[in-house]
């Protein structure tokens, strides 16, 4: 998923059921008009793994997480207040994440994770696939979603995201599953990788 706002190159993985919603059960009058609780999203406390091997050089683990939602509200928050926080505070806007540095000196930001459920050090070397914690709800978000991009900085208030691609992931269309490889699935397409 690409929001309004976003950088091309910087993507945010909600996670899905079959009917392409982001709710347990069907709760988006809950959601926009009402308060909904993270739990009822599918996205809340999902795995985060490296996405390659790299040292760990930044983390904030320490933000809480906003665990009622109401879209308009959020939205209004997100879009309006935020602009006050522009380029001041990256903890605001990404709330807890790890930054993880390649070999090639590449950095990834994983952001939006839950609050004290990051499970690695800064200075730690990490393999690819390793779990570094779940995603969460905190920092400037509609619902629970992992933020991810690649930079070539490691401040990612001033950083440029740079494009990348999945390895390999799989969609099913009209019953029939197709894997791809080195490449990324269009914007609000549902992927299993």
């Amino acid at each position: 998923m690409n929001p309004p706002g976003h950088h091309p190159n910087a993507k945010d993985f909600v996670a899905v059921n079959s009917s392409g919603l982001p709710y347990r059960l069907v709760k988006i009058f809950q959601h926009l008009f009402l308060h909904l609780n993270v739990a009822s999203t599918l996205a809340w406390k999902q795995k985060v793994y490296s996405p390659f091997s790299g040292t760990v050089i930044d983390i904030e683990n320490k933000q809480e997480d906003r665990e009622k939602l109401n879209l308009l509200k959020d939205l209004f928050i997100g879009l309006i207040q935020a602009k006050k926080y522009q380029n001041k505070d990256a903890t605001y806007f990404l709330g807890n994440f790890v930054i993880i540095e390649s070999s090639e000196g590449i950095y990834a930001l994983l952001a939006h994770l839950k609050k004290n459920s990051i499970l690695v050090e800064v200075g730690q070397f990490i393999d690819a696939g390793e779990t570094i914690g779940w995603v969460g709800n905190s920092g400037n978000t509609i619902q629970p979603h992992l933020h991810f991009h690649l930079m070539r900085e490691n401040d990612p208030r001033y950083s440029i995201p740079v494009p990348f691609l999945l390895a390999n992931y799989e969609i099913t269309t009209s019953g029939k599953k197709k894997i791809f490889h080195q490449s990324l699935p269009s914007n609000f397409k549902t992927f299993n990788v």
